[in-house]
């Protein structure tokens, strides 16, 4: 059976905008999406994906992710998302699509969704710096998987497209909307301190134009919690439309040729020389990949890159860094890394800097910029309060 759900868009006006129509056959694995003729006629019109979600008023149809577009996905639940979602429904989601439904305007971006085409009621959240004691005890209780009421679940539900299998949730403070990221029992160190450091080491190079999300860490409960500041909105209002590279990259199937060509850093860099509006944005990913190189941070798939759309300016940039963090040093990358894979090697970077618009030289000069940072990576996460048996663990975890 077909299902089908209505595309609205916050923040281009005070009430949401029905922007398309999407369908789903979960059967045949087709998915089929139709912009509105009144969304073609705005202004202020904009793909919500330039590749595969072009702004044409033909019907468009795919076959990738089991029939859902990845614009759709995006702002759709993760696996600590759809967890929530099927424990508070007592009719449960029979599809993809009906899961994105039960899910929407809880997650990243401006994208809600809606049986109805006259109106899409947005989720608001509530959650402040306040309710963390809350908080703190609920998420303990989900990962236990005991039983807590709805409400201590809905709190969860914010922010359900953001941050893979990891408990996280929004919390609002001062008009700063915020991903609030909490440990896990069986982490191998205090995750929530190290990505705060790691974040703030990378920070280090606004010189080479990076930019990354304003983080700040909460010390003063049971345990450390990460606040990362949202990038897709402003004053608890969606200014951007999200889109990850995930739903750029768009494969049906990875193989090893595509992460030299299609599934890289290089994709994306090739990407925005296109279709983004700062060309040095092409740089900064340069910079990112060898950052990660360097600290390990092998878990940089394609959900933990993504372009934002401003609405106010109305073009496409790179998104600031977020989900930087030492994973293992088995140098085997999320996405491809140069013209061997995802081997995580300077020598792999350096293989296709061109698709960066870098010559060896300025390649050469910025990988030596963020080597020297790096090496420096125990001193900088000492002096973030990183705990001397934490700095023992990542020492296995982060390669020489």
């Amino acid at each position: 059976m077909t299902s089908s759900a209505y595309v609205f868009i916050e923040g281009l006006e005070d009430s949401p905008v029905i922007c398309a129509i999407v369908e789903l056959d979960p059967a045949a694995k087709v998915g089929k999406f139709r912009y509105g003729k009144s969304y073609l006629q705005r202004d202020d019109a904009f793909p919500l994906d330039p590749l595969h979600l072009p702004l044409v008023s033909e019907q468009l149809v795919t076959r990738v992710n089991n029939g859902m577009f990845g614009a759709i996905l995006d702002a759709g639940a993760d696996s600590w998302g759809k967890k929530l979602i099927y424990s508070l429904h007592t009719t449960k989601p029979k599809d993809d699509l009906d899961l994105v439904l039960a899910g929407s305007g809880m997650g990243v971006g401006a994208l809600t969704f809606s049986f109805s085409r006259t109106a899409s009621t947005p989720k608001r959240n509530k959650n402040t710096i306040g309710d963390i004691p809350m908080l703190l005890k609920g998420k303990q209780a989900i990962l236990a998987n005991l039983d807590i009421s709805n409400e201590v679940k809905k709190a969860f539900q914010f922010g359900a497209s953001m941050g893979g299998a990891r408990p996280k949730t929004i919390v609002e403070d001062g008009g700063i909307s915020y991903l609030a990221k909490f440990n896990r029992n069986d982490d191998l160190f205090n995750v929530c301190r190290v990505e705060h450091a790691c974040m703030n080491m990378l920070s280090e190079l606004k010189d080479l134009h990076v930019r990354v999300a304003n983080t700040k860490l909460l010390e003063n409960h049971d345990e450390d919690i990460l606040l990362v500041e949202r990038f897709d909105c402003a004053n608890y209002q969606p200014s951007h439309h999200f889109l990850s590279a995930n739903s750029l990259i768009n494969k049906m199937k990875v193989t090893e040729q595509s992460t030299t060509t299609t599934y890289s850093y290089g994709a994306l860099a090739e990407f925005n020389m296109k279709y983004g509006a700062e060309p040095l944005d092409s740089h900064e990913l340069f910079v990112r990949m060898v950052f990660n190189i360097c600290m390990g941070n092998t878990d940089d798939h394609s959900r933990n890159h993504a372009f934002l759309y401003s609405f106010k300016n109305r073009h496409w940039r790179l998104s600031k860094a977020y989900d930087v963090l030492p994973i293992n040093n088995t140098r085997q990358h999320g996405i491809g890394i140069g013209q061997q894979g995802r081997l995580g090697s300077i020598e792999n970077a350096m293989s296709q800097a061109k698709r960066f618009g870098l010559n060896s030289r300025k390649a050469e000069k910025i990988a030596k910029t963020v080597i020297e940072l790096t090496s420096q990576w125990a001193n900088y996460f000492s002096s973030s309060g990183v705990s001397d048996a934490d700095l023992e663990i990542l020492k296995a975890v982060i390669p020489e």
